[in-house]
């Protein structure tokens, strides 16, 4: 599609992989539409994701690689920050009928409170996130097993494959992927018909995407 709306002569390329000349151009100006267009918000909607993993007994931190994305059902390598309002735990022997919220402490507090001299183990109220390995620290230190659940963003991802896909992006705003690709041609080929036509089908869809997938702006609360 990329090379249609480019005007350029000939068909494909039918695959991303060890492409030379245009076909890698093209291959590459997708992929750099693709991150550029993860990168705009941190607070993209599709890129939110649900998380859950579950506890074990006297163990306390818990690094983002030992939980399970929901939706894939696998590792959750891809965390580039928790959404820390969402969690809750609940023990995973009585099942959702003992769902708590836990409440976010700051690092160092967390740490001098939960992680200093010998700790009595019982059920989580309070958690941390370690501010480099972005462990999920929890405090009370599990007595038992308990299952935790919540959301994070995640991080962007770069297609190179001929399976990758623009991971949640809503199938019918992927030509905006096409349109930003479309500006890179044309700034590389002095090409101000492609640019124009490109801005042009970005804004329209991107004005889409915005609406549905950014969160609502809202008044906050009275102050008195």
């Amino acid at each position: 599609m990329l090379r249609q709306e480019c005007g350029i002569p000939g068909t494909g390329p039918v695959s991303v992989v060890g492409q030379a000349g245009d076909a890698a151009r093209l291959a590459t100006y997708i992929n750099d539409a693709w991150l550029e267009l993860q990168g705009m918000y941190d607070n993209w909607g599709w890129m939110r994701l649900p998380f859950s993993y579950q506890t074990v007994a006297e163990q306390g931190d818990y690094a983002p690689f030992t939980t399970t994305n929901d939706l894939t059902g696998l590792p959750m390598t891809d965390l580039r920050y928790w959404w820390k309002e969402t969690v809750r735990s609940y023990r995973t022997d009585i099942g959702i009928y003992d769902e708590q919220w836990l409440v976010e402490w700051e690092y160092q507090v967390f740490r001098n409170t939960y992680r200093y001299n010998a700790q009595v183990s019982g059920r989580p109220v309070v958690f941390a996130i370690h501010p480099t390995e972005k462990a999920m620290m929890l405090g009370q230190i599990p007595n038992t097993i308990y299952t935790m659940v919540g959301e994070y963003q995640r991080l962007p991802s770069s297609m190179t494959l001929d399976t990758d896909l623009p991971s949640g992006l809503p199938t019918h705003l992927h030509k905006i992927l096409v349109y930003k690709a479309m500006q890179f041609y044309g700034l590389f080929e002095a090409a101000s018909e492609v640019m124009a036509r490109g801005e042009r089908g970005e804004a329209a869809l991107m004005a889409q995407l915005n609406r549905e997938w950014l969160p609502e702006v809202s008044l906050g609360n009275p102050l008195a």
